[in-house]
C-alpha cells in the first residue's frame, strides 16, 4: 500500500515519504491556514463524560473544565468552538463543564458544534452555548438522568467471596456494591435522581428560552435527530464544524480575518497509521481465536463500567450503545 501511495504521488519506492495533507485541509476546513489575525479556538469534547481527569478517549470533567478556563483567560483567543461527540455520562462532571461554558460565554463567544452524537450529558454541556449547530443526523436530546446501583453480592457469593461489614447508621454506606439497597436507601437515591432531572429541565428551559413544561414534553430521555431538534428548539441551526467556526468568527467581528487554533500537540493519526503499516511488513499477525474475541469484548465492557464513576451514582447518559456497521 505504501509503495502504491508513493507511486500515485510521483515518488519512488525507495523514498521514505510522500506529499500528504491533513484531513482538515482535505475537507476544506475554513481557516486551516494561519492567514488571519483573529484566533478562533476549536476545543474537542469526545467520548463519555467522567468524573476527574478521564482517559484520552473520555471527557474528564476536571480536564475539559480546565481547558475551557484556559481559553477563557487567554486574551489571544477571541471565540471558542466546542465540538461535542458524546453520549453523556457523569451528571456531576457535566455540571462542572457547564459551569465553565457559562463563564466562558460571558467573556467571549462560545459556539457548539455537535458531531454524530451529543446526547444527555453531551447536551447538558452544550445547552448554554451562544449558538448550537448540529448535523441533520446528529443524535441529541436524551434529556434525562438515572441512578446506577451495582450489586455484585450474588455473583461474588457464587465464587466463594463474602463480606462482613459494620456501619454506624442506616444510611452510612448507600453506595456499596456488596449488598442490595434497602428501601430507605432506594428512596433517598430516587429523590436525588428526581432532583437532578428537574435541574436538567430547568437548565434547558433557561438556556433555550423555553417553558419548563415544554421542555418536559420533549425530555424524559427521548432522543431526537438534529433535524428534529431544530424544530423543537433544542438546536439553533443545521451545519457542520465549518459553519460553527464561521459563526464564531462573525460573533468575534472577524469574518474575513481569522485562523483556527486547534488542540495543541494533537497526534497525526494518519502518519501513525502509515508508520504502523510499515512496521507490519515483517510481522505475521495471528488470526484471533475465540478467547481473543471474548477478551476484547470483556475489555470493552470493563472500560464502559469504569466510566461510571459519578460520586453520587447519578448519570446523564444515553441509555444504549450505538454500533454502526
Amino acid at each position: 500500500m505504501l509503495d502504491e501511495l508513493k507511486k500515485l504521488a510521483g515518488k519512488q519506492p525507495k523514498d521514505k515519504d510522500f506529499p500528504q495533507i491533513t484531513l482538515a485541509t482535505y475537507a476544506g476546513f475554513p481557516g486551516e491556514a494561519k492567514t488571519g489575525k483573529t484566533r478562533i479556538a476549536v476545543l474537542v469534547a469526545e467520548g463519555e463524560i467522567v468524573d476527574g481527569e478521564g482517559k484520552s478517549s473520555q471527557i474528564g470533567g476536571e480536564r475539559l473544565s480546565r481547558e475551557l478556563r484556559r481559553l477563557r483567560q487567554d486574551d489571544r483567543v477571541k471565540a471558542v468552538v466546542m465540538r461535542v461527540n458524546s453520549p453523556g455520562g457523569s451528571a456531576s462532571a457535566s455540571e462542572l463543564i457547564q459551569r465553565e461554558v457559562i463563564l466562558t460565554r460571558k467573556v467571549k463567544p462560545l459556539v457548539i458544534s455537535m458531531g454524530h452524537l451529543a446526547a444527555s450529558g453531551g447536551y447538558w454541556i452544550s445547552t448554554y452555548g451562544d449558538r448550537i449547530f448540529a448535523e441533520p443526523t446528529t443524535i441529541t436530546g436524551s434529556i434525562g438522568v438515572f441512578g446506577l446501583l451495582p450489586n455484585v453480592k450474588k455473583l461474588a457469593n457464587e465464587h466463594g467471596i463474602t463480606w462482613d461489614s459494620v456501619q454506624t447508621a442506616k444510611l452510612a454506606n448507600p453506595m456499596t456494591l456488596t449488598r442490595p439497597k434497602s428501601d430507605i436507601e432506594l428512596s433517598r437515591i430516587q429523590g436525588l435522581v428526581d432532583h437532578i432531572y428537574e435541574q436538567f429541565i430547568a437548565k434547558v428551559a433557561d438556556s433555550r428560552k423555553m417553558k419548563k413544561e415544554a421542555v418536559h414534553e420533549i425530555a424524559q430521555g427521548r432522543v431526537w435527530s438534529g433535524q428534529e431538534a431544530v424544530k423543537l428548539g433544542l438546536v439553533d441551526e443545521l451545519g457542520g464544524l465549518g459553519a460553527a467556526v464561521k459563526h464564531a468568527a462573525k460573533m468575534a467581528k472577524a469574518e474575513n480575518d481569522f485562523y483556527i487554533a486547534g488542540p495543541e500537540h494533537e497526534p497525526d493519526a494518519f502518519k501513525e497509521f502509515l508508520k504502523n503499516l510499515g512496521a507490519g511488513k515483517s510481522r505475521k499477525l495471528a488470526k484471533p481465536g475465540p478467547v481473543d474475541i471474548l477478551a476484547d469484548a470483556f475489555k470493552v465492557q470493563v472500560e464502559r463500567l469504569s466510566a461510571l464513576n459519578d460520586p453520587q451514582g447519578v448519570y446523564a447518559r444515553l441509555a444504549f450503545e450505538i454500533d454502526l456497521k
